[in-house]
């Protein structure tokens, strides 16, 4: 399967999955509770039961047009928990990494992006916002570590995030991953006051005290149903990230025609950067940073240095084959994360793209 058709097959799942989500919502407090509590109370007075579960809560049009407004809603809500992290000013828009993505973006034809330059020795980039209002991030820190040409293949890959709308899927499919842990979460309150009542929140004790029948039956009915879909919205989210990974640093290798490149660039930040202990799904973080890494927050510097060293391909090579073979191993090299692929595997991609530009020329 051709990396394209995963990534379509991977959206597919996923948008039948926020279907059959808010299908069981529906269906499990429109049928099957109504229909336990009145074929109980049916069963009690006349020793028969006459309901049945196998009807759909609401006509398909309008079910349509629930899951609509989920994933409008998923989208809007999304991109401003992710946008909250991100104020302040671009800055100098006529520094190298500024000039750089303008050139990016007119050979990649997309709207340029805003630059927004922050004093931090992390080296970090990572891409926020929208097709029409993306914002690049990056630290002096990566600007400081790689070499002009690896710094140009870094921001290709996140100009490539912004061409294919990468921060738009991973908002919507990060976001969505949250919502079904909190719905299974939350139809197991039951069992959660009963185990350790002191633990409860104060809305969680308000709901035990007001609607104890509800919160019984929707553990007993509901949280069997919910507990599904975490786990089949986190693989597919791990999947489509992934997937969307391998395809910004081809587009970006193919972008520069150096995939070298941005091999050894990956390569430096697998050494220098460590994987962060925080749960980047979450849709406030950016989960499109080049690298798993924290995002970074900051003051912009006084000034941004200009990268001029270059290396020739010949010791791009050796570099990249040496750090595979394991002369200088990375924790972070054969481990994968939620959000990215191991960076070897990523580094060997571009390794075979290279032979295979090598090829062609």
């Amino acid at each position: 399967m051709t990396l394209r058709l995963r990534i379509c097959a991977v959206l597919g799942v996923f948008v039948a999955v926020n279907a059959l989500f808010v299908f069981a919502i529906l269906w499990a407090y429109g049928v099957l509770l109504p229909g336990v509590v009145a074929g109980t109370l049916v069963y009690a007075r006349h020793g028969t039961v006459g309901f049945a579960l196998l009807q759909t809560p609401v006509s398909w049009p309008a079910f349509l047009v629930v899951v609509a407004v989920f994933l409008a809603a998923q989208t809007y809500y999304g991109y401003r928990r992710v946008l909250s992290g991100t104020s302040g000013e671009t800055g100098d828009a006529e520094h190298a990494v500024a000039r750089i993505v303008r050139r990016l973006a007119m050979t990649a034809d997309v709207p340029e992006p805003a630059v927004r330059v922050v004093d931090d020795e992390r080296p970090s980039c990572y891409t926020v916002g929208r097709l029409t209002d993306a914002t690049i991030v990056v630290t002096t820190g990566l600007v400081d570590r790689l070499d002009a040409d690896e710094l140009e293949a870094v921001l290709a890959h996140e100009i490539a995030h912004v061409a294919n709308r990468d921060v738009t899927l991973m908002t919507i499919t990060t976001l969505f991953v949250e919502i079904a842990d909190r719905a299974a979460h939350a139809a197991r309150l039951a069992r959660r006051a009963l185990a350790d009542p002191d633990e409860l929140s104060s809305r969680g004790t308000v709901a035990i005290q007001w609607f104890l029948p509800l919160v019984a039956l929707t553990y007993v009915f509901v949280a069997p149903i919910l507990w599904a879909f975490p786990p089949i919205a986190d693989r597919a989210t791990r999947s489509l990230s992934h997937a969307r990974e391998f395809a910004a640093d081809a587009a970006a290798a193919r972008l520069t025609g150096d995939p070298l490149a941005l091999a050894t660039a990956l390569v430096t930040l697998a050494e220098t950067t460590p994987t962060p202990e925080t749960d980047l799904r979450t849709p406030g973080l950016p989960a499109l940073s080049i690298v798993p890494a924290a995002p970074v927050t900051g003051a912009e510097p006084t000034a941004v240095p200009d990268p001029d060293r270059t290396v020739d391909a010949a010791r791009r090579r050796e570099r990249v084959t040496s750090w595979l073979e394991g002369a200088t191993p990375s924790t972070s090299a054969d481990a994968g994360t939620d959000t990215h692929p191991p960076i070897d595997a990523r580094v060997r991609r571009l390794q075979d793209l290279a032979a295979e530009l090598e090829g062609v020329s």
